[in-house]
């Protein structure tokens, strides 16, 4: 009984994992690229400016300069928000040392400010680009097709990931021993120590990855017990949602508090240490008083929303606290898991670490595949068989897909610099770049000699990011000259990082090439 539910499990890993391996991959790079999307997005705009700290200015200035611009400018909005200066700003990197200013209502508006005069600091004409922002939606939406298509093609996909997880760690007896086990040059051998050990080595990673993303998006996921309960319509999401987060509320015009923001401020601190505070919030919920919330800046701590612990709210009138109604555990968990999912709260170190266990899944990913070709040529050898089409479309696909990506990936960043910046619809056009390039490159290894594809694909990749550096310098004033000595590496890690890729890349095509040489009868 054992052996056979042993081979069962055998079975549904292999075949399940087969079938979506392609789009895991896909989902996988991507992921791993959205850790720094902003960073991204800063890159691919070097009209924006540098990250460079200003002088300090008492808070107390810049609030009273926020209030000031946002009774000007947002009357009768239903929310006020002041971002005062933070680290932990990463949506504003080039400006987070500097105060900001956002409003919603019947239109919604955001504005920097000079801390010291409160003038407005105009926002530099950038080019169109969908930046780092595509990559998340590439993640969990795909492209050229629907939203909820997209969503929907992603969960099922993140539901056999999750299975083929599982059925691994059955399948594999000695998985703890095979983690410390890798024979190089031993064929199929080799795959599979290289499959396991980029299996385990991450395995917490994967199951926490794929998990909290079938609960970010838990109504695509699991939809019918939401339409029983709330409907199908637009207007029973939007009930759904409100009640899942408490949001279900009318909000009233704002305007200026009375009380001490000062004030209240040094409270909050008491409890979150000095200079902690970045997100300050106004709102009037209808039925209530005028009130203001504080907090640290949205998303750098578990979890990224509403926490008692860490959430400080006033009477903006008086200057009473008012308490922070605490969520319900389901509630609660969900936004544990989405913030576990997004990796905000992470300082540098850690959003390296999800970049690094996200490709280890991209390495566990493609050696599964690749192992799935080997297997079978082995058993087509040893039987005096001929393969079939299946196999041979397997293998191509896989050279496609694990070699072509990362080019089609490189020629987006190649697209930013060189596509004209008064381009009708050019953001659109970057990512068509991308598509473009990686069909170009599936076809390439459907027609060259399989070996030899391999080996061209990984240079043309190293080749591709390994120039980037040296486009940017030649095309912006934002180049490693610029911004490595202004201290900026959010965006000379963009650059830094094309290097390491680059690298990685060069590493793989010339052991490949280095080891195919040495056959006989191999086409170097």
């Amino acid at each position: 009984m054992k052996h056979h539910f042993r081979q069962s499990m055998a079975w549904l890993h292999t075949w399940g994992t087969l079938v979506v391996g392609w789009l895991l991959f896909f989902i996988f790079v991507f992921g791993a690229a959205t850790m720094f999307h902003f960073e991204v997005t800063r890159w691919m705009q070097p009209e924006r400016s540098l990250s460079v700290p200003t002088g300090q200015v008492p808070r107390e200035t810049m609030v009273a300069h926020a209030l000031d611009h946002l009774e000007r400018h947002a009357a009768g909005a239903t929310r006020w928000q002041i971002l005062l200066p933070h680290e932990r700003h990463r949506g504003r990197q080039e400006r987070r040392s500097i105060p900001g200013v956002g409003w919603q209502g019947s239109g919604y508006g955001h504005s920097s400010l000079d801390p010291a005069t409160g003038a407005v600091i105009p926002e530099p004409e950038a080019r169109a680009t969908h930046g780092g922002g595509a990559f998340l939606h590439l993640h969990s939406e795909l492209y050229y097709l629907s939203e909820a298509a997209g969503i929907r093609i992603v969960a099922a996909c993140a539901m056999l990931g999750l299975l083929g997880l599982v059925t691994g760690v059955i399948v594999h007896k000695r998985i703890f021993k095979d983690f410390f086990t890798f024979r190089r040059g031993k064929g199929r051998r080799s795959w599979l120590d290289a499959h396991n050990v980029a299996g385990v080595m991450a395995l917490p990673f994967f199951v926490m990855i794929i998990y909290s993303g079938l609960v970010y998006f838990d109504r695509e996921s699991l939809p019918l017990p939401v339409a029983v309960v709330y409907g199908t319509g637009e207007d029973a999401v939007k009930r759904y949602y409100g009640e899942l987060t408490g949001r279900n509320r009318t909000l009233l015009p704002v305007q200026r508090p009375a009380a001490s923001i000062a004030a209240m401020i040094d409270k909050a601190e008491q409890t979150l240490g000095k200079n902690e505070i970045g997100e300050i919030s106004i709102t009037h919920p209808a039925g209530g008083v005028l009130q203001i919330e504080l907090r640290r800046p949205h998303g750098s701590e578990l979890p990224r929303y509403e926490n008692p612990e860490t959430t400080f709210r006033f009477d903006a009138t008086t200057g009473a606290p008012i308490e922070v109604e605490a969520y319900g555990p389901g509630i609660k968990f969900r936004w544990f898991m989405l913030t576990l999912h997004d990796g905000w709260f992470a300082t540098a170190g850690l959003l390296w670490l999800y970049v690094i266990s996200a490709l280890l899944g991209c390495v566990m990913i493609a050696t599964g595949m690749v192992l799935w070709v080997v297997k079978r040529r082995e058993r087509h050898a040893r039987e005096g068989s001929a393969a079939g089409f299946g196999l041979s479309l397997v293998a191509r696909l896989n050279i496609g897909v694990f070699a072509g990506l990362p080019v089609g990936v490189a020629a987006y960043f190649w697209a930013n610099r060189l596509l004209p910046v008064s381009l009708v619809d050019r953001a659109d056009w970057e990512l068509n770049c991308l598509f473009a390039v990686w069909g170009w490159l599936i076809l390439y290894a459907a027609l060259r000699p399989e070996k030899r594809a391999w080996v061209e694909t990984l240079w043309l990749a190293t080749a591709a990011f390994g120039l980037i550096p040296l486009l940017n310098a030649l095309t912006t004033e934002r180049h490693l000259g610029v911004t490595l000595p202004a201290g900026d590496w959010g965006l000379a890690g963009v650059d830094l990082t094309m290097f390491g890729l680059a690298a990685v890349f060069g590493v793989m095509a010339w052991r490949l090439w280095r080891r195919w040489r040495s056959v006989a009868g191999v086409p170097a």
